[in-house]
């Protein structure tokens, strides 16, 4: 299913910090807030920074926030 949001589509990716379960170990998913999958505008295109993990050695991604997936 797509969604239209000021011409730019959406569909819905699994999400990769909780590889779709909706859940880590705190609890619910920071990055699909317990959903499992997030809203990407399409064509989708893997987070470059942490190359889709959603982590850095840091934490979680901030340029994809933990989703795996790029903003832009």
């Amino acid at each position: 299913m797509f969604h239209t949001y000021v011409d730019t589509e959406y569909s819905p990716e699994k999400c990769f910090l909780c590889n779709g379960t909706g859940h880590d170990e705190s609890g619910n998913c920071e990055a699909c807030g317990g959903q499992g999958d997030v809203l990407v505008a399409q064509p989708s295109r893997i987070c470059h920074l942490c190359s889709g993990s959603g982590n850095l050695e840091i934490g979680i991604c901030r340029a994809c926030g933990g989703s795996g997936w790029a903003l832009l």
